[in-house]
């Protein structure tokens, strides 16, 4: 079997940009698909009341609809289609991350609190940055099967905005938080690739922000965003 540090280093070496980007895009739609999976299987085996028939409807129309923009910017991947950042504010993207992730929040008794007051307006490939998000929502969820809540909030730091990501739950393992960010490291996640984390940073990194762990109770991310465009699009 090939070290851990040697398969991080081969990826890294041999994966393109639109290898990247493709990769990246099929990892995301593991989530949603799971989410069409579990309603579509308790739709056939129980005898749901109305209410819940509709709650499933609407949890399978959102996770439907996640998976058509994910193929949607895989075809573009695949055309060699640029994709141009816009201007967004980012507290909707992170709204829009949060209501993507709802199904899972709720069956997991997990509540998201967003403190995002300010309206601050980035450059971004807003599809993207909303991934980052989600992956780190449905972490810190699958961290806390017994509940708990996830804080985010966000503030301008000189040039840059500051999203701080917190959750209740156990917090990083020691053995992994020095190579958290390296591709196929996983903290023993049932049918986990190791690659949310990895895939994540890539795109912050794109968008001439970074993204690194920071002591807390639970599992802390801070993500830094520059206010002024890199004027990058990929």
């Amino acid at each position: 079997m090939i070290p851990l540090s040697l398969r991080s280093e081969i990826w890294r070496e041999d994966v393109s940009t639109h290898e990247w980007l493709s990769t990246s895009i099929v990892h995301d739609l593991r989530s949603p698909l799971g989410t069409v999976y579990a309603a579509a299987e308790m739709l056939m085996e129980l005898d749901p009341t109305p209410s819940q028939v509709k709650r499933l409807a609407r949890n399978i129309y959102c996770a439907a609809n996640r998976m058509r923009e994910l193929l949607t910017d895989l075809n573009n991947v695949a055309r060699g289609q640029k994709v141009a950042a816009e201007r967004c504010d980012i507290r909707g993207i992170i709204a829009a991350a949060s209501d993507a992730a709802l199904a899972i929040t709720k069956k997991h008794n997990v509540q998201i609190l967003l403190k995002l007051s300010e309206e601050i307006e980035l450059s971004l490939i807003r599809s993207r940055i909303e991934r980052v998000f989600f992956n780190l929502i449905v972490n810190s969820v699958e961290a806390m099967p017994a509940g708990g809540t996830v804080y985010i909030g966000c503030r301008k730091a000189n040039r840059y905005v500051l999203i701080e990501v917190e959750d209740t739950g156990p917090g990083i393992p020691r053995g992994i938080r020095d190579r958290l960010f390296e591709p196929f490291v996983t903290a023993g996640k049932q049918d986990g690739l190791g690659l949310g984390l990895a895939l994540s940073r890539q795109t912050v990194l794109n968008h001439g922000g970074d993204i690194w762990t920071e002591p807390a109770r639970g599992a802390r991310f801070v993500i830094r965003l520059p206010l002024q465009s890199p004027r990058r699009s990929s």
